[in-house]
């Protein structure tokens, strides 16, 4: 068996004075320079919790580096932030994600190969890549899972002016691209995020059925599918 290694790491937002707590996976098998998938965690979760934790050390088996990270209001990255709710920083939540890709760029150039960074993420992590991470080229590949289109229809109420800068639906575009971009993934029967918000991203991108992955049932964590999804997604990250 493959023996995991992972790094403990602070990311710096400078412009706030804090650090994102994160970790770094890979093992001793993983090559010198390998392409780095960042594990985006869901609403509440962190980089601990047990769905991140699944797909951090899978990927990191298969031969790439992981990182994954505590958000604001998250983990361990919540006793820098205090008592604030996670609804008070979403957009900084959401933004943050440009400033790890500036570290991981700046900071992982030795290890980081050709800059294929792939983005992975479910639920509130989903709607990270779909939004901030779609729109930086930097980004080679996204999967996102059981994500919103549209925070208009949550539980909690946000302004219109924090929507706009939260919802994929107003950063998306259609392009050529996006077919060997992107894949997106959804279980018919999860109660957190309505399952038609799959059928909005794929008209909204033009995608294709083999870009979209759909189960019957799994719920929001794809109970039961863990294993086949990470080899679709293996098979998908491959075509980098």
């Amino acid at each position: 068996m493959v023996a995991l290694k992972i790094e403990n790491i602070d990311i710096p937002i400078i412009s706030d004075n804090i650090n994102l707590k994160a970790s770094i996976y890979y093992t001793g098998k993983t090559p010198q320079k390998a392409p780095f998938i960042i594990n985006l965690a869901g609403l509440l979760d962190h980089r601990e919790s047990y769905f991140v934790r699944f797909y951090s050390e899978k990927f990191a088996k298969a031969g790439y580096y992981v990182l994954s990270y505590d958000y604001r209001a998250h983990g361990e990255t919540k006793k820098q932030t205090g008592h604030r709710s996670w609804y008070r920083m979403v957009i900084d939540i959401f933004k943050d994600i440009q400033i790890v890709l500036d570290w991981l760029i700046q900071s992982q150039s030795k290890r980081l190969s050709d800059q294929n960074i792939i983005l992975f993420g479910r639920s509130i992590g989903g709607a990270i890549i779909l939004t901030y991470g779609f729109i930086d080229v930097r980004v080679k590949k996204l999967i996102a899972l059981c994500t919103r289109y549209d925070y208009q229809t949550t539980n909690v109420k946000f302004s219109e002016e924090i929507i706009k800068k939260i919802s994929p639906r107003y950063f998306l575009k259609k392009d050529d691209k996006n077919i060997d971009r992107i894949i997106i993934a959804h279980c018919k029967d999860d109660k957190r995020i309505p399952f038609e918000n799959i059928y909005y991203i794929k008209n909204h991108l033009n995608l294709n059925e083999k870009n979209v992955l759909i189960y019957e049932n799994g719920g929001h964590s794809f109970k039961g599918h863990r294993e086949e999804l990470f080899e679709s997604c293996i098979e998908f990250i491959k075509k980098l």
